[in-house]
């Protein structure tokens, strides 16, 4: 398994005390940044609350097989854009890994499992 990395990321502070977090994640190819611009065009006011932290982070560039190898901001590899194709579980597990480091970090700010969202 690789080491955890630091990730960019976008995020949205609560106005009030924090007590809650959601950690929104992008899809194949988009960035924390790209998801949150699409996030405040679609949702009116801006997805934003006094108590919770709206953590947007961006994948580490990896190599992506579908693009031939390619770098690309996504959380895990796949072997083939299918229904019938098998997980990744490599970088599956990396992606868990390096996913954990903002749950820690969030834990370290006094914010419980239970009141986090991936």
């Amino acid at each position: 398994m690789a080491a955890a990395r630091k990730l960019q990321r976008c995020v949205v502070s609560p106005t009030a005390k924090h007590s809650a977090s959601v950690i929104f994640l992008h899809g194949s190819g988009d960035t924390g940044q790209g998801l949150r611009a699409w996030v405040r065009d679609v949702t009116v006011p801006e997805f934003a609350f006094t108590h919770i932290r709206v953590i947007y982070p961006t994948a580490t560039a990896r190599p992506y097989t579908p693009m031939r190898g390619a770098p690309s901001t996504v959380w895990f590899d796949r072997y083939k854009i299918s229904r019938d194709c098998a997980e990744h579980l490599e970088s599956i597990d990396d992606m868990c890994i390096t996913l954990g480091t903002i749950i820690d970090e969030e834990m370290n700010a006094g914010i419980p499992k239970h009141r986090m969202i991936i």
